[in-house]
């Protein structure tokens, strides 16, 4: 399995911030075993990240998403890869419950932005926030997975090691399974 991870934020192209997120991953993955041939950073433009999507998709299995999944107008990851996977965003109740949740507990008022990151692609496996608002997920099709982490780090590194990692061991193990059967279909599997 190989994989490409694309930093979504103007900020990390104007110098704003540095991308540790790309860092981190890289390391996490290849302790995994996941090869990282390709980190991208795209700037806060559908039709840029589109783009990005599209080149990645010929050269990697596994994409990561950092950022972009935040209230804001600007925050637009989930909904370029919903609208590209052509998937409808739908509301994830216990994510919206944790966000209401939290601002009650602060005594705030919560807007309509801050119920867009409630929003996942439809059928994406949901990663709760547990630093923060905004869920993480995963979404496979034709055989690409689409990971989303939010793009703050404390908010990133937490998810990935908590809940994703363990995930993409599956998935990695599953991916395994399916070269060993192609490559005994084409005869290429010698028995002992």
């Amino acid at each position: 399995m190989n994989a490409e991870i694309i930093a979504v934020g103007s900020e990390l192209l104007l110098g704003q911030i540095s991308n540790t997120n790309g860092q981190f991953l890289s390391r996490e993955l290849a302790e995994l075993g996941i090869s990282v041939y390709y980190h991208t950073v795209v700037g806060d433009n559908k039709k840029r990240l589109e783009a990005a999507i599209q080149i990645a998709e010929k050269r990697a299995d596994l994409i990561i998403f950092t950022g972009g999944l935040g209230p804001t107008e600007d925050d637009l990851t989930k909904e370029v890869v919903a609208d590209h996977l052509s998937f409808p965003l739908v509301i994830h109740q216990p994510s919206l419950d944790h966000i209401e949740n939290y601002f009650k507990k602060v005594n705030r008022v919560m807007t309509d932005n801050n119920r867009k990151q409630a929003l996942v692609i439809s059928g994406a496996h949901v990663f709760k926030n547990d630093n923060g608002m905004a869920p993480g997920m995963i979404k496979s099709k034709d055989r690409i997975h689409y990971l989303l982490l939010p793009g703050p780090p404390s908010e990133m590194k937490p998810m990935f090691t908590n809940k994703a990692k363990e995930l993409l061991v599956n998935l990695k193990g599953e991916f395994s399974v399916y070269i060993l059967k192609f490559y005994d279909f084409l005869g290429l599997v010698k028995p002992n």
